[in-house]
C-alpha cells in the first residue's frame, strides 16, 4: 500500500522504490521499556529509497517529494504511531547520484543493493555495480566522521551551558539542536558514511536509531509535555534564532540537556565499538 501511494504522488519521475534497513533484513523489532514510572514501546521504522529519475523533483506545489508521501501516508493512515503504523522513513535520491556513489564504493547504497528488497521498477533504468571497499579504508572514513562530528556535537553541547548561565534559553536551545544534529550525524555517518543534507533532528533519529535499539529511548514522546519540549528542540535551528515569539523554559532546556547527554553517551559508546568492529 505505500508503494501505491508513492506511486499515486509521482509515478512518471518514480524509477525504483527500495525497501531496506531492519524490515529488510528481518531484524525489526517491537519492544517495550520502562522509564521512570512510565512504560514505552518503541518498533522498528520502515526505511523506503525513492529512486527518482530526474535530480530535482518538486511535489505539485512546490513541496519536497518527502513532504508530499509523508503528508499522503498521514492522510491514509500508514505512518506514524497514532494510526497503529511504523513510521516510514524516506530516503529520495536520483538514480544518476545513486549509481555514481555506488561506483566510488558509498556503503550507504551498497548494502541497500546488497539486502534491500526492490518493491517497484520503471524498468528503465540499471543500478551500476557496487565496488566493495576494504575494510580498513572504512574503518579510516568512520574514525575521520566520527572525530569530526562527535567533536562538533560536543562543543555545541558545551556551549549550551555557557548559554544556560547567561539565562539565555533561546541560545541555549539553538546550541542544544546543533548538538542533537551533530550527535546523530555521527551515527549515520560512522554506520553507512551517509547522512542527508538537513537539519530535521526528526528525520535523523528516525534513520539513525535503525542502529541501536537504545536510539528509540532518547526522546520519549508519550505524555504532551515530552512532545512539547521535543518541538522546541526540532523548531530551535529556526525559531530560538528569528522568530520572537519562540520561548523555551529553564525547567524545559534543562529537561533536554539531560535527553541530549544520554544522546551524546550512546552516540559515543555504539561509535566506537562499530569502528573497532570494521576489521575484526
Amino acid at each position: 500500500r505505500i508503494t501505491q501511494e508513492i506511486l499515486a504522488v509521482a509515478k512518471d519521475q518514480v524509477a525504483m522504490i527500495i525497501l531496506f534497513g531492519s524490515y529488510a533484513k528481518g531484524t525489526w523489532v517491537r519492544d517495550w521499556y520502562v522509564e521512570g514510572h512510565i512504560t514505552y514501546s518503541y518498533e522498528s521504522d520502515l526505511d523506503i529509497l525513492v529512486v527518482t529519475k530526474s535530480p530535482k523533483y518538486r511535489g505539485p506545489k512546490g513541496a519536497s517529494f518527502e513532504s508530499d508521501l509523508t503528508k499522503r501516508l498521514e492522510r491514509k493512515g500508514l505512518r506514524g504511531k497514532t494510526f497503529g503504523a511504523p513510521w516510514v522513513t524516506f530516503v529520495v535520491e536520483p538514480i544518476k547520484y545513486l549509481n555514481q556513489q555506488l561506483e566510488k564504493s558509498q556503503y550507504f547504497f551498497s548494502d541497500i543493493k546488497k539486502d534491500g528488497i526492490l518493491l517497484y521498477d520503471s524498468g528503465e533504468f540499471k543500478l551500476s555495480e557496487a565496488k566493495e571497499l576494504l575494510p580498513e579504508k572504512r574503518k579510516e572514513i568512520s574514525q575521520k566522521d566520527y572525530n569530526h562530528w562527535f567533536g562538533k556535537g560536543t562543543s555545541f553541547f558545551i556551549d549550551t551551558f555557557h548559554a544556560l548561565e547567561r539565562e539565555d534559553f533561546n541560545k541555549g536551545a539553538f546550541e542544544l539542536h546543533q548538538a542533537t544534529e551533530s550527535f546523530y550525524s555521527t551515527i549515520l555517518l560512522v554506520f553507512t558514511g551517509y547522512k542527508p543534507k538537513l537539519h530535521d533532528i526528526l528525520q535523523l533519529s528516525q534513520m539513525a536509531r535503525s542502529y541501536n535499539h537504545e536510539l528509540f529511548k532518547i526522546f520519549p514522546c508519550e505524555t504532551d509535555e515530552q512532545k512539547k519540549c521535543f518541538e522546541l528542540l526540532a523548531k530551535a535551528y529556526i525559531d530560538a534564532r528569528y522568530n520572537y515569539e519562540y520561548r523555551i523554559t529553564k525547567k524545559e532546556l534543562l529537561y533536554l540537556i539531560e535527553r541530549v547527554e544520554k544522546l551524546q553517551k550512546v552516540t559515543e559508546k555504539i561509535c566506537l565499538e562499530n569502528i573497532n568492529r570494521e576489521i575484526a
